[in-house]
């Protein structure tokens, strides 16, 4: 309680003289409470200790006694005084006078009973290897000797006490008496030792093995226990006393409650005493906590207050809203309209506000105003009205609450303009921008190229961009509607509300289609040209490979015509020469259909194809060129039976080419050196085919610019060959590339995957291009 500091000096002392009273008394009640209380636990303490003493002596005694008679026995036995009846009789007649003997036997030193009383006595004792060791050792040592407590089937839990019998410096055994320690308490412990305390054995852990009485005490703190070594047998074996709790007596009760009456009649007489004044103290302290915690959440909020009578008069502001304007608390209590912190040019709409909110129309999501702090300075507020309600319920005027929004306005502006950037600036992209929700696939956000691109209009709201959501993250498609081909250009990002989105960027790449259209179909048409100038260079050789069958045709049909004028034909030779003219015939068209394919114009078409089969039509096509130029091949052919999926027209027109450059490299050379070798190998899925000539090679400088459209170190090359080949064989999807021996000239070699996937990606560009003049 607070003490009254207003009081005059001898009345505070007055005042303070119960409550110096009260505490003297309570004060010299508790120590007389705990003097008693000491000295009687005290007492009982000296008393549990005199009697555990006396006790724990009574039972050592009568082990002492037992450990007697067993050396009793022993000695009778070491002269041979006693017989195994003898031994039954005294056993039986000391458990009979000691009911704490459960067994007496005579083991020898490995601690096999040789007599026992009763029968088998000393089984239980086997099961125990930690209480046999130390009667066995008794036995080998000729020493006495305890064993740790063990529990013992109908005895609970027993020690063992062995004596050795020793003649002479041998041991022949050890007498054995099995104690039970409940046996013990049961028979040496008075009954006026049993209605003060419990007695209990406890072994080293603080587990109880025998206590008398046999119940169960709480585990109260306010016991008082002691606890005594019993040894033997030791092992850390214990005698518990606790003495159990008794109450107070009649006086002491007595003494108490008339204390407690005191007090709470000193007690009742002081709260009579300080009623009035505690109260009265509790109200003031009320009423200023109150006061303190209004004002101190008027001072921390950001909002100003103004309050103003029914007048408009100025009852009170906080320090938020002096802070707005610039001036003092007393120097703006009692102003009435109009108010110093109204600007000039905005009094009239302040002035309007103000007798609005008199009137009490104010509205209720408040109104925006202008007004100016002390400095001249201008700032917008937004001010909230409503009725000021005294403690009885009476209207006494009006409180304003009012928010600075001069920063939120200038952020707002701001925001705005830099959406109004952003938004010039996405509308200006010639690319399509999106963004569409993860989950709904709702369109969230286009620009003006993305609107324009999809005929979208403001008025079409929120739709679902399937268009642009099914393609891959990074590829081309076309618009199945506008027929318009876009690039687009996707990643995940997050939202402005924290929702996962998709970005996507389309670049319309129509034009860019158009014109790889357009270079396809050029180079096509090149490829062509290509072909009828290859022809044009083997027309000699395949006049020289027609010749021949027709000319074998002509024989014979000449010797059918004469043998059958002479009428000496026989059936076998006509039909024997039909079959050549045949086979003659057939040879002929071969040579036909496999020029018309190599010129043909037509698309790829791929299809199983022998490496062998694919080698041996290119050697036909080149047996004139070989022959003209004096060439000599060299086959090295080690994946004739190797099958490629592929189109075989193309892959013989890049064999032919290369084949053919390396031949036309080598013409102006020396006879020895004019040698092609033609190489085929499988590895590791892959077939490399290798054409090596001996020719004068090719410089370092132009080995990167060779496979480039239109380059040629040829007079009258077009520059078209080795780059169409190449398209060729990426088309195949393998590799072309060169390299230079080191015996001179160079080695081109051509690598296929044997087994391709099959479906192959239509794209508009990556139609394979046929191969044209042939370039080195």
């Amino acid at each position: 309680m607070k003490r009254n500091t207003n009081l005059p000096r001898p009345a505070r002392w007055l005042w303070a003289m119960p409550n110096l009273a009260l505490i003297s008394f309570l004060a010299v009640g508790v120590a007389l409470l705990w003097f008693v209380r000491t000295n009687e636990r005290n007492a009982q303490r000296d008393a549990l200790i005199e009697d555990v003493l006396w006790q724990e002596q009574v039972l050592r005694t009568e082990l002492s006694s037992r450990q007697s008679q067993l050396e009793g026995l022993a000695h009778d036995q070491v002269r041979g005084d006693l017989s195994e009846g003898s031994f039954y009789g005294r056993a039986a007649a000391i458990m009979a006078n000691s009911p704490e003997v459960v067994a007496i036997a005579f083991a020898d030193e490995f601690g096999e009973a040789v007599w026992s009383y009763p029968a088998l006595s000393l089984a239980p004792l086997h099961q125990v290897p930690a209480a046999l060791e130390p009667m066995q050792r008794a036995a080998r040592i000729g020493l006495p000797a305890s064993s740790p407590p063990f529990n013992y089937p109908g005895a609970g839990q027993v020690v063992a006490m062995a004596f050795p019998a020793v003649q002479g410096n041998r041991t022949t055994g050890a007498f054995i008496a099995l104690i039970s320690l409940r046996g013990l308490l049961n028979t040496y412990v008075p009954w006026w030792i049993t209605q003060r305390y419990q007695l209990a054995f406890l072994d080293i852990e603080g587990n109880i093995l025998a206590a008398r009485p046999d119940q169960t005490l709480d585990n109260d703190v306010s016991l008082n226990s002691y606890d005594i070594a019993f040894d033997p047998p030791g092992y850390g074996l214990r005698l518990r006393a606790v003495v159990y709790q008794t109450g107070w007596s009649f006086w002491q009760h007595a003494l108490y409650g008339m204390l407690a009456g005191l007090s709470a009649l000193m007690l009742w007489s002081l709260w009579v005493l300080k009623r009035h004044m505690r109260e009265r103290l509790s109200a003031e302290r009320a009423l200023q906590r109150e006061m303190n915690m209004r004002r101190a959440m008027e001072d921390s909020l950001v909002s100003g207050i103004l309050a103003t009578d029914e007048e408009g008069r100025t009852l009170h502001v906080n320090r938020a809203f002096c802070r707005m304007v610039g001036f003092e608390a007393e120097w703006l209590l009692g102003c009435r309209p109009p108010f110093p912190f109204w600007p000039n040019e905005t009094r009239v709409h302040c002035e309007t506000v103000f007798q609005a909110i008199l009137r009490g129309e104010c509205p209720v999501n408040g109104v925006t105003m202008r007004f100016m702090r002390r400095n001249g300075e201008r700032f917008d507020v937004r001010l909230y009205a409503s009725s000021l309600i005294d403690g009885e319920g009476r209207h006494t005027g009006w409180v304003a609450s009012m928010t600075d929004t001069t920063e939120l306005n200038r952020e707002r502006e701001a925001l705005k303009a830099s959406h109004v950037r952003f938004v010039t600036v996405l509308n200006g992209l010639d690319a399509a921008v999106a963004v569409t929700d993860r989950r709904s696939h709702e369109l969230l956000l286009s620009n003006r190229a993305f609107n324009e691109a999809f005929n979208l209009a403001e008025a079409d709201g929120p739709f679902c961009a399937l268009p642009l959501r099914e393609t891959d993250p990074e590829n081309e498609w076309c618009d199945p509607i506008l027929g318009r081909w876009y690039h687009n250009h996707r990643r995940e990002t997050i939202w402005v509300d924290q929702s996962h989105v998709w970005l996507d960027i389309a670049t319309d790449v129509t034009e860019h289609k158009m014109a790889e259209e357009r270079d396809r179909l050029q180079a096509e048409k090149l490829q062509q040209t290509a072909r009828l100038v290859a022809m044009g260079e083997i027309a000699s050789s395949l006049a020289h490979e027609l010749n021949q069958p027709l000319a074998a045709i002509s024989s014979y049909s000449t010797a059918c015509r004469n043998l059958v004028g002479s009428g000496q034909l026989t059936p076998s030779e006509l039909d024997d020469a039909l079959e050549k003219i045949v086979e003659q015939s057939r040879r002929a068209g071969a040579i036909i259909r496999g020029i018309r394919e190599f010129v043909q114009k037509r698309e790829p078409k791929r299809s199983p194809c022998r490496v062998g089969d694919l080698v041996d039509t290119v050697l036909s096509l080149l047996a004139a060129p070989l022959n003209r130029h004096g060439v000599r091949l060299v086959e090295k052919r080690r994946a004739d039976d190797t099958e490629l999926f592929a189109d075989r027209v193309m892959l013989e027109q890049v064999l032919f080419n290369l084949c053919k450059n390396a031949i036309e490299a080598m013409a102006d050379g020396e006879q020895p050196r004019r040698i092609l070798t033609l190489e085929t190998q499988s590895r590791d899925g892959w077939l490399d085919i290798a054409v090596a000539d001996l020719g004068p090679g090719i410089a370092p400088e132009d080995v990167e610019k060779l496979f480039m459209p239109f380059y040629t170190t040829k007079a009258e090359g077009m520059g078209m060959g080795l780059n169409i080949c190449r398209t060729i064989v990426e088309n195949h999807q393998g590799r072309l590339w060169v390299e230079a021996r080191s015996q001179g000239g160079s080695r081109f070699v051509v690598s296929l995957p044997i087994n391709p996937a099959r479906v192959l990606v239509s794209k508009p560009a990556a139609s394979a291009e046929q191969p044209s003049e042939p370039a080195k």
